[in-house]
């Protein structure tokens, strides 16, 4: 199958559940796996392709549940199994894992999957247990983030106006104005209309009200699996966009030194979208680390 895009893609499925993937790079590099979040569930450009098997990885990026065509999974542990199964249908073991924003919670649990033999999973633009709500900006964005949280009937509200957002003023409205502390983010909408386009589409084609319940509350809520130390011994990075606050650096580095996880790699553009506006520094950083 092609996206609308014309690049191609695969669908694999277990029993009701599915999840869209794709391949970039030749066979025999090592699996670099993309978890994606729910503001951009889209592919990755070009360039970060390029750039992936030129530092010898070959890219599956993963659409997941209740996105695109996918039926939704409201249930990050439920994801997190699909996910694995996937993985161990496709026989790929000591795969990277880059998890991003809301699709984090998913790498809490693959961690613990000791077949999988992951050789290092990277949490980019991840908060753990920061309670980050007064970093939502601007402030329309913090009400519905906080109207989602209390409920699914509030998820339901905030869902809605969402939405009529997007039918009122344009497609990337949303986006523009809820990334705007970013001037890499930004870039990267405008630069790459097409892709963004297509991951719209795919955000607004399934997307209801449990899944996004779900990624708001998994990501922004206190995860009490999260103990101290919940990543000691574990082979995993925390990266983050510079373009983020001081005070959510600090938390994140906090939550990072709590969890056994070492020290924040900052990537220089870029904030909710930093490893695909700065894919350079982050195979660098990468490469570092294996």
């Amino acid at each position: 199958m092609r996206c609308a895009l014309g690049r191609p893609y695969q669908v694999f499925s277990a029993g009701k559940c599915s999840l869209e993937y794709m391949v970039c790079g030749s066979d025999g590099l090592v699996p670099l796996v993309l978890i994606h979040s729910v503001e951009y569930p889209g592919w990755p450009p070009q360039d970060f392709c390029e750039e992936a098997e030129a530092a010898g990885f070959q890219v599956i990026a993963v659409r997941r549940p209740g996105f695109g065509n996918n039926p939704a999974l409201p249930c990050m542990s439920g994801q997190a199994d699909l996910i694995a199964n996937f993985l161990r249908a496709n026989e790929i073991k000591g795969a990277v894992i880059v998890m991003s924003g809301t699709g984090c919670p998913i790498g809490y649990k693959l961690v613990k999957f000791q077949d999988l033999a992951i050789r290092k999973s990277i949490f980019v633009n991840c908060c753990f247990n920061y309670d980050q709500i007064a970093q939502f900006q601007p402030e329309w964005y913090s009400k519905i983030i906080q109207q989602t949280l209390k409920s699914v009937s509030g998820a339901r509200l905030s869902l809605m106006a969402l939405k009529s957002s997007w039918g009122i003023f344009g497609r990337a409205w949303v986006h523009e104005t809820a990334l705007a502390k970013s001037k890499g983010d930004i870039s990267f909408l405008r630069e790459n209309p097409e892709l963004v386009s297509e991951a719209i589409d795919n955000l607004l084609a399934r997307l209801d009200v449990h899944t996004f319940h779900t990624e708001i509350s998994s990501s922004v809520r206190t995860d009490s699996s999260l103990t101290d130390g919940y990543f000691e011994d574990v082979p995993a990075l925390v990266m983050s966009g510079s373009e983020t606050t001081g005070t959510w650096q600090k938390g994140v580095e906090a939550e990072a030194a709590r969890l056994g996880l070492p020290a924040v790699t900052y990537l220089p553009s870029g904030d909710f979208l930093a490893a695909y506006q700065s894919p350079g520094e982050f195979f660098v950083s990468l490469q570092k680390q294996m």
